[in-house]
């Protein structure tokens, strides 16, 4: 079958293959809000205004860095005309995380959505997309979590899996005979984490990890894996002062103290934002080839690891990642890499 004259190819094999098209996300306006009693309340307002303009600006500089590299992006975009209620908001959030319900695996974009309003924000991508690509996976209440390369690694013919507790088991049973079928070779782990938020495949033989996630030398044989600690959250005294009202879950640097932001974030914003305290942005990265990887931040033990294998960092910096629990390979799902079913492990 030949693909539809302007339909965005899908085509994913490895997390290192070159990257052609690239779906990044999209925060939120703040006229959401307009209607409501809160717009006019600067203590809650002014923040969310700078954590609104200031996602849009970053998603624009992700786009010029992906655009520069020659990758093709293609945008979200969330179109509420009018929201007067606090419900709406938060059953609309924003489509900030392209990753945490896709997956590219070979030529499919699997899509796991729960109903037709968790489509809201995604829609305008997935209908410019060939129908044949597209493979519909149905999540529940009961089951929420997704099947998503935000929990799968894929290197060629193997594939790193993930199985959260709150994935349907039936789900789960079915897609491992699926890929199965389609050639891969599944090595399941069933720890409950984002797998881009433990450990990043950098290139053939070459890995960035957290500690004890998996027996690489094992798994990996001859790979060369650079360990880095866990977050060092204690040596972030404003953090501290603001999590425990938050529970760990976000933070917005300069709004410890404003209880007014916290409160409301924390009763109608709650589905917006993750748990920070369990993520190490150092990690999570997206590569644009074997040569070239885009970062959060610098780190020196990273970049002396990348120099040694001779990979080009690039730093994007996502400004409220500790806000919305995001970073960069969060906010974006690639959708077409060139490259096949290799067998790096043969």
């Amino acid at each position: 079958m030949t693909e539809q004259k302007n339909k965005i190819p899908i085509k994913g094999y490895a997390t290192f293959h070159k990257l052609k098209h690239c779906w990044i996300g999209a925060g939120f306006e703040t006229d959401w809000f307009r209607d409501l009693a809160i717009y006019k309340n600067s203590k809650i307002m002014d923040p969310l205004k700078r954590i609104a303009d200031e996602t849009r600006e970053d998603y624009e500089t992700l786009g010029n860095i992906l655009h520069q590299a020659g990758v093709k992006t293609h945008r979200s975009f969330l179109n509420i005309d009018k929201i007067n209620s606090l419900k709406n908001i938060t059953t609309s959030n924003p489509p900030v995380y392209t990753r945490d319900s896709f997956a590219v695996i070979g030529e499919k974009l699997y899509c796991s959505l729960e109903n037709e309003r968790s489509v809201e924000g995604y829609a305008d991508i997935i209908k410019q997309i060939d129908y044949k690509h597209l493979h519909f996976v149905k999540t529940s209440k009961k089951y929420p979590v997704p099947l998503s390369t935000a929990m799968m690694c894929r290197i060629g013919k193997d594939i790193w899996w993930d199985i959260h507790q709150g994935q349907d088991p039936n789900m789960v049973k079915k897609y491992k005979e699926h890929f199965d079928k389609e050639g891969y070779r599944l090595h399941i782990s069933y720890k409950g984490y984002h797998t881009d938020g433990c450990f990043t495949v950098v290139k053939p033989g070459c890995i960035v990890s957290l500690h004890d996630i998996h027996n690489y030398s094992n798994e990996f044989p001859n790979w060369d894996v650079l360990y880095l600690p866990d977050q060092h959250w204690n040596k972030l005294s404003p953090f501290r002062k603001m999590k425990d009202k938050v529970g760990g879950r976000w933070w917005l640097k300069g709004e410890e103290h404003n209880n007014e932001l916290i409160n409301f974030v924390n009763t109608w914003l709650n589905d917006w934002v993750g748990y920070v305290e369990e993520t190490v942005f150092d990690v999570n990265m997206l590569s644009i080839d074997e040569n070239t990887i885009i970062c959060n931040n610098y780190n020196k033990d990273v970049f002396t690891f990348f120099k040694k294998h001779k990979v080009e960092p690039i730093i994007f910096n996502f400004r409220h990642r500790y806000f919305w629990d995001g970073g960069v390979h969060c906010i974006t799902q690639d959708l077409y890499r060139e490259g096949t079913q290799e067998d790096y492990f043969g």
